[in-house]
């Protein structure tokens, strides 16, 4: 029985990245290992460009702050280069994530991608264009794809490197629990689990990280409606995640925005939520991320619930690994 579509528009997109991610320009044999930081994207252009108003405009999309965060961080940031030091600097040309801004007289609009172009993984997105009006129409076009697939990448390369220590035991009981898969680093642990619900986290020197692991029969589209998850969540986190001292438990902060939408999640609809969690009579919070999606084929809603706990310490990188982590689910 089909329960819910897929917005085509997202169906659109979700294949975009896809032949992006999947295709190569040049064998990535031997290549080396890409280079970056977390969420950064490598500018190729000239400072005066980047000092004026196209400079503005990447900076107001790819920089604007990260949602559901307790202090303002950036999606991704922008450092920049002019291309004479690019073409001369093998470090700059492995670097991770690029994007080149050429602006030529004699060129037309057009958008080239390159993955794995010198190093692996990398992919750059070349942007020419003849004057800046031209710039700024086909960036308008091209940038909700370009985010997907940076983020898209980010998310993998975490993943590549927590496959490498993937803890089978995590592994092992959520395919038994929930007949489906997916990848836990080996510093994870299991805390509490019943036949619906699993509390997997790390407890690091300075954060947590914890995701939340729900399954329900599916009733109707009010299952995703987005107060009701919050209601769920908060009825989860009361009865299973307490706080260190006694009465204290996880909730949902509603003072802050809690933000929520609509995305294509490896293929299923799911609804995205992203807000701020605190505890009841005590004093500690942070970010969460939720995705709640339909399993058709068990007639059944997942939840998944990932939080993070580093206080007074920058937090977008360690979300950043939580939803790598929850973007490995596979359906068996």
């Amino acid at each position: 029985m089909r329960i819910l579509k897929i917005n085509p528009k997202y169906i659109g997109l979700f294949a975009i990245i896809l032949v992006i991610l999947s295709s190569c320009t040049t064998n990535p044999k031997g290549k080396p290992s890409s280079s970056g930081k977390t969420c950064e994207i490598l500018v190729v252009i000239d400072k005066a460009k980047m000092d004026g108003e196209i400079g503005d405009s990447l900076r107001s999309f790819f920089m604007r702050e990260q949602e559901g965060l307790n202090q303002p961080e950036p999606l991704f940031t922008l450092p920049y280069i002019p291309l004479s030091s690019f073409e001369n600097t093998d470090m700059f040309q492995a670097h991770r994530n690029i994007i080149m801004i050429n602006i030529n007289d004699t060129s037309k609009s057009k958008l080239e991608i390159l993955k794995d172009y010198k190093s692996k993984p990398q992919l750059i997105f070349n942007i020419i264009a003849p004057n800046n009006a031209a710039f700024f129409k086909l960036f308008a076009e091209k940038k909700e794809l370009m985010l997907g697939a940076f983020n898209e990448l980010e998310r993998n390369r975490i993943n590549t490197a927590f496959k490498a220590v993937e803890k089978v035991e995590i592994k092992n009981h959520i395919r038994n629990t929930y007949a489906f898969d997916m990848t836990f680093p080996s510093e994870f642990s299991i805390s509490k689990k019943t036949k619906d619900f699993s509390w997997i986290r790390k407890e690091a020197k300075d954060f947590s990280q914890g995701i939340i692991i729900y399954t329900f029969p599916y009733k109707d589209k009010k299952d995703l409606d987005s107060k009701h998850i919050i209601a769920v969540r908060d009825s989860l986190t009361k009865q299973w995640i307490p706080g260190p001292t006694d009465g204290s438990y996880m909730k949902t902060e509603k003072r802050f925005g809690i933000t929520s939408k609509e995305i294509n999640f490896n293929g299923l609809y799911a609804v995205e939520t992203r807000g701020l969690w605190c505890l009841e009579n005590d004093f500690m919070g942070g970010p969460f991320i939720n995705y709640t999606f339909v399993d058709e084929k068990n007639n059944r809603i997942i939840m998944i619930d990932g939080y993070l706990y580093s206080p007074k310490k920058p937090k977008r990188d360690l979300l950043k690994q939580i939803e790598a982590i929850i973007y490995t689910y596979k359906q068996l």
